[in-house]
C-alpha cells in the first residue's frame, strides 16, 4: 500500500463529512476522506447550482450527482427511485434540508435495544454542536401559503399544540409549528459549505474525490485499509489504522458485503468468500410518504415556496405538511409514516462495485387509514370550503402515490452489526458512522440525526 493514514473515512455526507472534519482537528492525526463523487474546492467563491433547492418540503434530487438507485418492485409492481447524493457532501447537498432533532424517547428506545450511551443526555450536546456549525432557519407564519395557514389553524382547533421551536425537547405528541431547515440565504448547508469548508486547508486532511471504495481489506480479523478505484478506473489501496464507513444505509452495507462481511450463504451465491458472519443489510428502515392531493383553487397560491409548517400526531406515528402544488390548482396534505417496522433489506446484485445493490422496501399501509380520515375531515373544515380530493379511494392513492421518504436507515444497526462505540462486532480497526447504525428509526426525518452521529462518532472514535 503506497499511502497510509491514521483514519480513512468512506463517504463525505451528513455523518462522514462531520466526522472527518472533527477528527482532523487533531493535527497529529492523518485523515483521508474518500468520496465516490466530485469535489467542488472553489464552492466558497462560486456556489454550485445545486446549493439552491429543497423547495418548501419537497426533495429536489441533483440527478447529475446521483447514484441511480431504485427499489425492487413493490408487491403491486411499482419501482421507486431512491436518490442519493454522489458528490463531496453526499446527500446532505441534495436533500430537502428539513432539519429536526430526534425525540428524547427515540434514544431511550435505542438504549433498550442495546445502544448503551446513546440516551438523550449523550446525544443532545451533539445536536447542539451541529447547530453551532450549521445554520438553521424557519419561515415566519406571515409568509405561509394560504393552504398552510388553513392546515395549521384547522389542526389547532382540533387540539394540536402550537410550538415555535420544533427542535425543542417537548415538541412532540400532537404539535405543529414552523419547520427548521439547514439553509442560509436559500442555499443548502450540508457538510460541503460548513464542516468541510472550514477543514479543507488542514495539512493532515486529504480529500479524495471521484474514488469508489470496493471493499475493506481484512487480515486476521483486522481492517488494514480499503481497496479503491480512482478516476482513472484503476484499483489501488489505502492503508489505515482505522477504517470508518459512512457511505449511508445503502452504500455502507454494500461495501461490507463485498468485503465478505455478511450472511455466508448470501455471499457465496455471489462468489464472495465469507469472512465474518453478521446480519449486514437487514432491517432496512425507511419512512414511507404519500401526498393526498385535493383541488382548492382558492388556496393554491404558491407564494413563498420555501415556507413550511409541520405537524406531528399525538402518538408520533406520522408527521404531515401541507402545501400548494406548482400547477396552481391543487394542494396537498403529505403524510410521512415515522413508525416503520424495518423489514426491508439491502443485498448485492453482484460483487462488481459499480453495480447498484438490490433494495427491497417494505411499507405498512394500514397506518395511512387514520391519515386519510383526518385529511377528509380537514377538507370538511370551513377553511377548505369547496375543496375535494383529486383521487378516489385510499387504496388507489396509495398504489399510485406511496413512495420513499428518503429516510433509509438501520442496515448495520447498533447491537446487531456494530457495538455502541460504532466498531464492527468481532473485528478490529473497522467502524460505521451513518444512518445504517440506527437500531430503530427516529420519529422524524434523519437529516439532523445523521449530522449528530458524525459528532458522536468523533467523540467515540477520536480518543
Amino acid at each position: 500500500m503506497s499511502e497510509r493514514f491514521d483514519v480513512v473515512v468512506v463517504g463525505s455526507g451528513s455523518s462522514g463529512g462531520v466526522l472527518a472534519a472533527r477528527l482532523s482537528e487533531d493535527a497529529s492525526r492523518s485523515v483521508c476522506l474518500v468520496e465516490a463523487g466530485p469535489d467542488f474546492p472553489r464552492e466558497a467563491e462560486v456556489a454550485p447550482s445545486f446549493y439552491a433547492g429543497g423547495g418548501y418540503f419537497g426533495f429536489s434530487p441533483v440527478w447529475e450527482h446521483d447514484w441511480g438507485y431504485a427499489s425492487e418492485p413493490l408487491p403491486w409492481g411499482r419501482v421507486i427511485p431512491i436518490p442519493r447524493g454522489r458528490l463531496m457532501g453526499g446527500s446532505s447537498m441534495t436533500n430537502g434540508t428539513l432539519c429536526v432533532r430526534g425525540a428524547p424517547f427515540d434514544f431511550a428506545r435505542w438504549e433498550t435495544l442495546g445502544a448503551t450511551g446513546w440516551g438523550w443526555d449523550a446525544v443532545r450536546p451533539c445536536y447542539e454542536a451541529v447547530e453551532r456549525e450549521i445554520p438553521l432557519k424557519t419561515y415566519p407564519r406571515r409568509g405561509w401559503q394560504p393552504a398552510q395557514e388553513a392546515f395549521a389553524a384547522a389542526l389547532e382547533e382540533r387540539g394540536f399544540r402550537w410550538h415555535d421551536e420544533m427542535n425543542g425537547p417537548d415538541a412532540w405528541h400532537g404539535t405543529l409549528g414552523p419547520g427548521p431547515f439547514n439553509r442560509l440565504d436559500e442555499q443548502r448547508q450540508g457538510t460541503l459549505p460548513t464542516y468541510l469548508r472550514r477543514a479543507r486547508g488542514r495539512a493532515n486532511l486529504v480529500l479524495r474525490p471521484d474514488t469508489l471504495v470496493d471493499r475493506v481489506l481484512l487480515r486476521d480479523g483486522r481492517a488494514q485499509g480499503v481497496r479503491a478505484i480512482g478516476r482513472d478506473g484503476k484499483p489501488y489501496e489505502l492503508a489505515a489504522g482505522l477504517v470508518v464507513l459512512a457511505a449511508g444505509a445503502i452504500g455502507t452495507p454494500a461495501i461490507l458485503l463485498r468485503s465478505g462481511i455478511g450472511p455466508p450463504a448470501e455471499l457465496r451465491a455471489l462468489g464472495i468468500e465469507p469472512v465474518h458472519d453478521l446480519p449486514v443489510g437487514k432491517r432496512l428502515h425507511d419512512h414511507s410518504t404519500c401526498a393526498f392531493r385535493f383541488e382548492a383553487p382558492h388556496l393554491a397560491d404558491v407564494c413563498s415556496p420555501n415556507s413550511s409548517v409541520i405537524a406531528r400526531d399525538p402518538d408520533d406515528s406520522w408527521l404531515a405538511v401541507a402545501y400548494a402544488s406548482a400547477e396552481g390548482r391543487e394542494c396537498c396534505f403529505t403524510f410521512v409514516m415515522t413508525d416503520d417496522p424495518g423489514l426491508g433489506e439491502v443485498t448485492l446484485a453482484s460483487a462488481d462495485p459499480t453495480a447498484a445493490p438490490r433494495i427491497r422496501l417494505h411499507y405498512e399501509l394500514d397506518g395511512y387509514t387514520p391519515c386519510w380520515e383526518l385529511a377528509l375531515e380537514l377538507l370538511g373544515d370551513r377553511r377548505f370550503a369547496g375543496a375535494r380530493p383529486a383521487a378516489g379511494s385510499l387504496p388507489d392513492v396509495l398504489r399510485d402515490g406511496i413512495t420513499t421518504g428518503h429516510h433509509a436507515a438501520g442496515t448495520c444497526g447498533i447491537g446487531r452489526v456494530v457495538a455502541p462505540d460504532l466498531r464492527v462486532l468481532g473485528l478490529e480497526g473497522l467502524a460505521v458512522a451513518d444512518a445504517s447504525i440506527f437500531p430503530a428509526h427516529v420519529s422524524n426525518n434523519p437529516n439532523h440525526t445523521c449530522f449528530m452521529i458524525g459528532e458522536r462518532a468523533a467523540q467515540l472514535l477520536g480518543s
